[in-house]
């Protein structure tokens, strides 16, 4: 599956923030705020069955996929009934943003995969400098996770996801 994002290949500046804008997670953000998110950001490759991170580690944020896709899996019982898979734009570990907990799950890679990362410290540097950005995220985030809990509760994965 070919990505319409291009984050780890050379870009222009407004090329580059016009194609985070198009990320469901920074959608409301301003250019001058999506710039500054952008330099917190770090990019990371994966290839075909490469974990991402797994069940136990300690979370440290969350990532989003550019291009690829990743299968999370799990030994809980819930989270196995899902067994989701992420692609372009989606987003995932997003509990690690708020605490360095274990993960409830491993993820997987089942293509080569790239993905940006943005961690706790990060995150919560940009709170201190900037709370309209952090709120904005802060709001797509608690959207999403409303939403992935509605699933898991009603074992109903096929919800949409937007």
């Amino acid at each position: 599956m070919k990505s319409p994002f291009h984050f780890l290949h050379p870009a222009s500046d407004g090329q580059r923030i016009h194609e985070l804008k198009r990320l469901s997670l920074f959608k409301t953000l301003t250019a001058r705020q999506l710039r500054e998110l952008d330099e917190l950001l770090h990019e990371r490759s994966y290839q075909k069955d490469e974990i991402v991170f797994d069940e136990g580690d300690v979370g440290l944020g969350l990532f989003i996929v550019v291009s690829g896709r990743v299968r999370l899996t799990s030994s809980l019982p819930a989270l196995q009934q899902l067994a989701p898979e992420f692609g372009p734009g989606d987003f995932f570990g997003e509990l690690g943003l708020f605490e360095e907990m274990e993960r409830t799950a491993r993820v997987v890679a089942l293509e080569p995969t790239e993905v940006m990362a943005l961690f706790r410290t990060e995150f919560f540097s940009l709170l201190e400098r900037d709370q309209s950005i952090g709120v904005k995220i802060l709001f797509e985030l608690a959207r999403m996770v409303v939403l992935r809990s509605r699933k898991l509760l009603t074992l109903r994965p096929h919800l949409p996801t937007v």
